[in-house]
């Protein structure tokens, strides 16, 4: 009876948060939003605010100092055009949202699929050799490293020479395409250079898959490495047996993005028969698609080798061309920007409405003319370019997505899978 009552005081006792009651104290310290200027539009435009004040000065000196009364126009007109300018403000802000919405929706549903991909391949796929094991540990890293070219992909950075992304890579990897033309890396000590397979001890030293990510501020984000013990350290010691491969000591090297280092030799890539296409400078294809591809041609392998079955395969391939659509969509909003001549008639509105607005009440308010302008102004220009800074999520603007964020969170979850989860060799009960 002791011990029932004990439980009950435990339970109750733990139905409230130790920290719930300091809430409050922590939401009344926090700066508050209204005087933030970190992640607000005010640095982008406090420049045409600053003018429009000074052109709201210079109209007042005119009707109040000088004297030129004539200056003051009839105020029927401006409630008219408020209405239209709110209306064309609130479009190019609601359809700016919604292009910011669909590219988190978007990214989710990446990362959710990437984590589905994970677990089949991990969980389902079997491993009859040492080579099985590298072929499936190099399909848990080209799961993440299709995540982390989609984010250099959309942001217009091409090739794969980045300290978050060429190491997830096989070796040899040759790309489709980098910098606007098909090429392939020469080098001459070593083919497997400056990529990491695995050389990683299970002793807590590196991470399978340790990478510092860089934060889309430019600060790194911390790197946490595995614990050292685990269930699955077999996983990685079959991986020392069967490959190792060279990891640069040079630590400025590791956090820097390698495109920013000595470039190595480039040639074009040639064509295997005549019977290709001719124009073969012409020939393109994204990197996350390639990655997709080589998937694919992984989980045909094991389909013809009998390591799966017809309809895993096709579950497989399910998740792929969700992997396609996410990076279809994602393209759809980078490609597609808000029409030009939309753009460019609201801004010209805005402007010309703000000039307009001095002399339709300077007569009303005299000097109260330059506070009322500015205020005028910082809401419309600042509602125009909320509209123009969330318009492409995936940059590296303050309120756009933490893609390095998602990337590293994406990284230690498989990392995980690989460390402390059985595959399917295994006792998944640990018994």
């Amino acid at each position: 009876m002791r011990s029932i009552e004990t439980r009950v005081e435990q339970i109750v006792h733990d139905s409230t948060p130790a920290h719930y009651t300091r809430r409050w104290v922590k939401k009344i310290k926090t700066y508050p939003d209204h005087l933030r200027v970190k992640g607000s539009v005010l640095p982008s435009i406090l420049p045409l605010v600053v003018l429009t004040g000074l052109y709201a000065y210079f109209v007042a000196v005119m009707y109040i100092s000088w004297g030129w009364k004539s200056i003051a126009l009839s105020n029927s007109i401006v409630p008219v055009l408020s209405v239209v300018l709110g209306l064309l403000l609130a479009f190019r802000a609601n359809t700016s949202y919604a292009r910011y919405y669909e590219g988190r929706q978007l990214w989710q549903d990446l990362s959710s699929n990437t984590r589905n991909l994970a677990r089949l391949v991990w969980c389902s796929i079997p491993e009859r050799t040492q080579n099985d094991h590298l072929e499936k540990m190099r399909c848990m890293k080209l799961l993440l490293a299709f995540a982390v070219a989609t984010k250099h992909y959309l942001r217009r950075e091409l090739g794969i020479d980045y300290y978050d992304l060429d190491y997830l890579l096989p070796p040899n990897w040759i790309p489709a395409a980098a910098d606007d033309r098909l090429f392939i890396i020469k080098d001459e000590s070593s083919d497997d250079e400056g990529i990491v397979v695995s050389t990683l001890k299970h002793n807590g030293t590196k991470a399978l898959l340790d990478v510092n990510q860089g934060g889309d501020d430019i600060h790194d984000i911390e790197n946490q490495p595995c614990p050292s013990t685990g269930p699955s350290s077999s996983a990685v010691s079959t991986i020392e047996n069967s490959h190792t491969s060279t990891i640069n000591n040079d630590e400025d090297d590791h956090h820097q993005p390698r495109r920013n280092l000595p470039h190595k030799k480039k040639k074009k890539r040639k064509f295997v028969s005549d019977e290709d296409l001719p124009d073969e400078g012409n020939s393109d294809m994204s990197l996350p698609l390639e990655i997709i591809f080589r998937l694919s041609l992984y989980m045909e392998q094991a389909k013809q080798s009998g390591k799966i079955d017809g309809q895993f395969s096709n579950v497989i391939i399910t998740h792929l061309n969700n992997l396609n659509d996410c990076l279809s969509g994602m393209e759809r909003i980078v490609n597609t920007p808000i029409p030009a001549v939309y753009v460019v008639h609201l801004k010209q509105s805005v402007v010309l409405y703000i000039l307009a607005i001095p002399f339709t009440l300077i007569d009303q308010l005299n000097w109260w003319i330059i506070p009322t302008l500015v205020l005028a102004a910082f809401v419309l220009f600042g509602i125009d370019a909320i509209g123009a800074q969330i318009d492409n999520p995936f940059g590296y603007n303050s309120n756009d997505f933490p893609l390095n964020t998602f990337c590293d969170a994406l990284r230690k979850e498989i990392e995980f899978i690989v460390y402390h989860l059985p595959c399917e060799t295994e006792n998944a009960m640990m018994i």
